[in-house]
């Protein structure tokens, strides 16, 4: 059984930012992100033991959501020039180092982790792991596809988020949809919290069955959903997942995790002088001299 991974590059991006201290270099720049992102990435190359590996990116221009919504994640503080200044340094060095990304414009980092587990989730000889703290990429849990929250080192299954929750994982959406995100700026239904909202989504399931189902609630219930529709179902539609389509049809040995440990030697310990690497290249370079243990789930 083949293994692919498929990271939230951006939520590592900022990890990497505030996990790690400022780092100087001889030029006076900092590269705690550009240093933090790579140790972060080999590390999760090496743990993961991934045939194929992705790094989902942000779009560079405004989303499809931002077209829908033009105050989406308006309430988002100022990202720091220092921290801005490191991103296309860490993209440059990951292309160098051989690790497959991905982008498309208009479209979230979330989005293009969507649209890749939807075109290679029904391959029989496949395993799937998403690695990712975002919520709503939950929906895609299956029996082949879990989700691995690698700041809380914690890896969500089908069973376990349905023991979690009580509901299937496509449900999500609604639940989310009910009580917003303000990290997003996206209002969900005033007066509906996290505990009433799991009870909504555990009895009926999708927003179009509850809202099928008003009769059925305490009258402040139902005046709270009624009053909060608009804002319920615009909630689930920026929500909501949009499938990319330059992934469609794209070759799953595109994907293939690059090997090649002397050249990522030479880069981050020659050019870089990322030293304290060597260490986590010593063990990717003894787990490729081993391949009967690559693949595993």
């Amino acid at each position: 059984m083949k293994k692919l991974v498929i990271v939230d590059g951006s939520g590592f991006l900022f990890r990497a930012w505030f996990a790690f201290p400022p780092m100087i270099n001889a030029q006076g720049n900092n590269q705690n992100v550009l240093y933090g992102f790579t140790r972060m990435i080999l590390k999760l190359i090496d743990e993961t033991s991934a045939d194929y590996f992705i790094i989902a990116r942000d779009s560079p221009v405004k989303t499809k959501r931002h077209e829908l919504y033009p105050d989406y994640k308006g309430t988002r503080p100022k990202i720091d020039d220092d921290f801005k200044q490191q991103i296309p340094q860490v993209h440059k060095l990951i292309e160098e180092l051989g690790i497959a990304t991905y982008q498309a414009p208009g479209y979230e980092a979330d989005d293009i982790i969507f649209s890749f587990v939807r075109e290679y989730q029904k391959k029989s000889d496949l395993t799937l792991e998403v690695v990712s703290s975002d919520k709503d990429l939950k929906q895609l849990l299956q029996a082949n596809v879990v989700i691995t929250d690698a700041a809380k080192n914690e890896t969500t299954t089908l069973l376990t988020f349905q023991q979690e929750w009580g509901f299937s994982p496509e449900h999500i959406v609604d639940y989310l949809a009910l009580i917003g995100d303000s990290a997003d700026n996206i209002k969900g239904v005033a007066g509906i919290g996290p505990k009433g909202a799991m009870t909504l989504v555990q009895t009926y399931g999708s927003i179009e069955n509850i809202y099928d189902h008003l009769g059925d609630l305490s009258p402040k219930l139902a005046e709270k959903l009624s009053d909060g529709k608009e804002d319920a179902f615009f909630s689930k539609k920026l929500i909501e997942l949009m499938q990319v389509p330059q992934i469609q049809g794209t070759d799953l040995e595109t994907w293939q995790s690059s090997k090649n440990i002397e050249q990522r030697e030479q880069i981050l310990l020659n050019q870089y002088g990322f030293s304290s690497l060597q260490k986590l290249l010593e063990s990717l370079k003894k787990k490729y001299a081993m391949p009967q243990q690559l693949g595993l789930f």
